[in-house]
């Protein structure tokens, strides 16, 4: 799961939904320095990671990938699952429309911009600037996602031609993306509404 699925299944309170976010860019030694809301949101990402992982679904669609990009499925399947669930907003999303959630969650975001961890600055910056969560919807935004995680990490690898994967077995990984969400939404989808726009504030 990628930023827009742990959106999508973050509760409505506003440090929740940080958490989510924030769990990729803190280690484990600095969790316990932040709010416990915030602390709730990065263990319920830990907990949907762990979920994920262990999944016959999601191991099953990580096997469709083969060499040299098998390293990376894992990085793949997450960013591939945030395109269908894009894709598929109307049947998986939280009663607004995908412009409007992610304009909500940019808000919210953007109100701890401030907290000690530049990485998660410059990230939410970039993800309101670049509007990530819908850009998620086209293939050229998987790309561009695919390409900037890639560049991110310090040795040589296949993500710059991570859509290729994509596009070689589409319908299989939207049958998997399918089968494997509404799982994964029992265990912890949202229990409430969305922040509406005037509680984003």
């Amino acid at each position: 799961m990628n930023h827009l699925a742990h959106l999508r299944l973050a509760a409505p309170e506003r440090e929740e939904m940080v958490g989510q976010v924030l769990a990729d860019f803190v280690t484990a030694r600095e969790i316990s320095s932040f709010s416990s809301g915030i602390q709730a949101g990065i263990r319920r990402h830990q907990r949907i990671d762990a979920f994920t992982d262990g999944h016959p679904v999601f191991a099953r669609a990580r096997r469709r990938i083969r060499p040299p990009h098998r390293r990376f499925a894992g990085v793949l399947l997450d960013v591939f699952f945030d395109h269908f669930l894009a894709v598929e907003w109307h049947a998986y999303g939280v009663g607004n429309s995908l412009s409007e959630f992610a304009q909500s969650c940019y808000r919210v975001l953007g109100l701890y911009r401030e907290l000690p961890v530049p990485r998660y600055s410059r990230a939410i910056d970039a993800m309101h600037r670049n509007d990530w969560l819908v850009s998620y919807r086209s293939l050229e935004g998987v790309d561009r996602a695919l390409r900037g995680i890639g560049r991110r990490f310090p040795r040589e690898n296949p993500l710059e031609t991570g859509i290729k994967v994509l596009e070689r077995d589409y319908r299989a990984f939207r049958s998997d993306f399918r089968e494997f969400f509404p799982l994964v939404e029992l265990d912890f989808g949202r229990t409430a509404s969305p922040l509406t726009s005037a509680q984003a504030r």
